[in-house]
C-alpha cells in the first residue's frame, strides 16, 4: 500500500488539486481546474466559444472527458470559470 492510498478523499483532493463540479447531473472530480482557470484568464479571451475551447484543452490534459459528454463538460466548466473569475475580481 502506498502512502496515497491511505488518504481520505478530501485530503487526496487537496493534494492533487481536484475540484468537484456537477456535470450532466453528476458530481465529477476535475484535476487541475483552478490552474486551468488561471491559464485561461491570463490569455484574456473574451468569447465563450474561445474560453470553453481553451478550458477544455487545459482540462483534458489531466482528465478523461467522455466524447459523448464533451458539450456538457464544456458548459459546466465554463459556468464554474465564470463563477470563479467573478469571485477573484471582487
Amino acid at each position: 500500500m502506498d502512502k496515497y492510498s491511505r488518504l481520505s478523499s478530501c485530503a487526496a483532493s487537496a493534494l492533487f488539486g481536484t475540484r468537484q463540479i456537477t456535470i450532466a447531473g453528476n458530481q465529477v472530480g476535475i484535476t487541475g481546474l483552478e490552474a486551468a482557470f488561471a491559464a485561461v484568464d491570463a490569455r484574456g479571451l473574451t468569447s465563450d466559444t474561445e474560453i470553453t475551447a481553451e478550458l477544455m484543452r487545459q482540462v483534458q490534459q489531466d482528465n478523461y472527458v467522455p466524447p459523448a459528454l464533451a458539450a456538457e463538460y464544456g458548459a459546466a466548466v465554463l459556468a464554474e470559470y465564470r463563477k470563479s473569475i467573478g469571485k477573484s475580481r471582487t
